[in-house]
């Protein structure tokens, strides 16, 4: 399979031209990138305290592994068949996902967000897996279908709190988003991503994650349609 990014087409040497890396950070901080997307989006993460977000489907191992090394990671992504542990599969790429998936940890609690989710059924037990999904199930592969199709993923720093029984400080700082999948035929796919540090557009996006977490149900979900876990209040 041939990588797209490498590609170039034939020059008959009349131009000295060719297809280059496009990407180019802004004087205010924005960020775009078309190639080696995978790697700057793993240095980020790398800087991260946390890692939150909506994306479509999250099977990229060398993602996942880093995102392991992080103490907080909340991540929706879309309701598929293979995310449920009673699906079989011919090959191990179901178990290898729940494996990768079940190393993520998140020790926060919804309390701890500062958006809609802190006000999800506050009764009951306030903590988030790492990967939870959200949507309808498409089981007929229908071409048109309404999912959960955002790929974007906030970074935050976390402040511990001072007092004994106190909350968490979470502070969200960029908001990366764009075409790319986080799977590994995005890879060799023509992409793009905005790393974005405007306040404004993280607090944005900070505020939708929260609104598609609260509707979010476990991996092991039951309902071909959105069946959210939590309801606003107790």
């Amino acid at each position: 399979m041939e990588d797209l990014n490498k590609f170039q087409i034939d020059n008959d040497g009349n131009y000295n031209e060719r297809f280059i890396d496009n990407s180019i950070e802004s004087p205010t901080g924005t960020k775009v990138y078309f190639r080696d997307i995978e790697n700057h989006l793993l240095a980020h993460i790398k800087q991260a305290d946390a890692v939150f977000g909506a994306v479509a489907w999250l099977t990229s191992y060398s993602i996942l592994d880093a995102l392991a090394e992080k103490d907080n990671v909340s991540i929706i992504v879309q309701k598929e068949d293979f995310l449920r542990p009673d699906v079989g599969s011919r090959t191990d790429f179901k178990s290898t996902l729940r494996t990768k998936y079940n190393n993520l940890t998140c020790v926060l609690t919804r309390y701890s967000f500062g958006n809609i989710l802190s006000s999800v059924s506050v009764l009951g037990d306030p903590s988030i897996e790492p990967v939870r999904c959200v949507g309808n199930h498409n089981r007929d592969k229908t071409p048109a279908f309404p999912r959960m199709h955002n790929k974007f993923l906030i970074f935050a720093k976390v402040e511990a709190s001072l007092e004994e029984y106190g909350i968490e400080k979470v502070t969200p700082y960029a908001v990366w988003t764009g075409s790319f999948n986080l799977t590994k035929n995005a890879t060799m796919s023509l992409e793009n991503a905005l790393y974005i540090t405007e306040p404004a557009i993280v607090e944005a996006y900070f505020k939708e994650y929260g609104q598609i977490a609260a509707m979010s149900e476990e991996l092991d979900w039951r309902s071909d349609w959105v069946a959210p876990e939590w309801r606003i209040g107790t």
